[in-house]
């Protein structure tokens, strides 16, 4: 299939559940460090800023979201347009850090929690695996000598082999 085509497919028409994972933001790093997550669905009511383009740098709540092009409208930024109508800007969602997440949604603190690990846990597990690693190396090395040896014999046979050719010419 042509670069073009998966590209649409992924994009465009792509299912309700690939969109909701599209829908993703970055958390900050509290967030990230209390849940274990580097990012996660938006959705309304949650708080972000705005990392890069011309609003860069505001804090805002997200007011509605767009399936269409992944974007998000945050609570008072608004654009005047000639008639004196204030429309709301959309900002796509690789462009926000969520700040403070809506936990009101019981499915999404159950994600939320069960991600989440402790930090000893994974102190102890680590320690745990470092010397089994160590007694592995061992036989590794004494595997290496016999294939050396072999390595010897080889050279040996080629060497006689030219001879040989040298003999034939003569």
């Amino acid at each position: 299939m042509k670069a073009t085509k998966v590209r649409n497919q992924q994009i465009y028409r792509a299912t309700n559940q690939v969109r909701n994972k599209q829908l993703g933001a970055s958390l900050s790093k509290q967030l990230r460090q209390k849940y274990g997550r580097r990012h996660i669905r938006i959705l309304d009511g949650d708080v972000v800023k705005i990392t890069r383009g011309e609003y860069k740098g505001i804090n805002g709540k997200v007011t509605k979201i767009s399936l269409d092009g992944n974007r998000v409208a945050i609570e008072g930024i608004k654009k005047e347009k000639i008639k004196g109508d204030k429309v709301d800007i959309l900002i796509h969602t690789s462009n926000l850090l969520i700040t403070s997440l809506k936990t009101d949604d019981k499915w999404r603190t159950k994600i939320l929690e069960g991600k989440a690990k402790p930090t000893e846990a994974k102190a102890k597990p680590t320690e745990a695996k470092a010397k089994p690693t160590e007694a592995k190396a061992k036989p590794t090395e004494a595997k290496a000598k016999p294939t050396e040896a072999k390595a010897k014999p080889t050279e040996a046979k080629a060497k006689t082999k030219s001879s040989d050719k040298k003999e034939d010419e003569k």
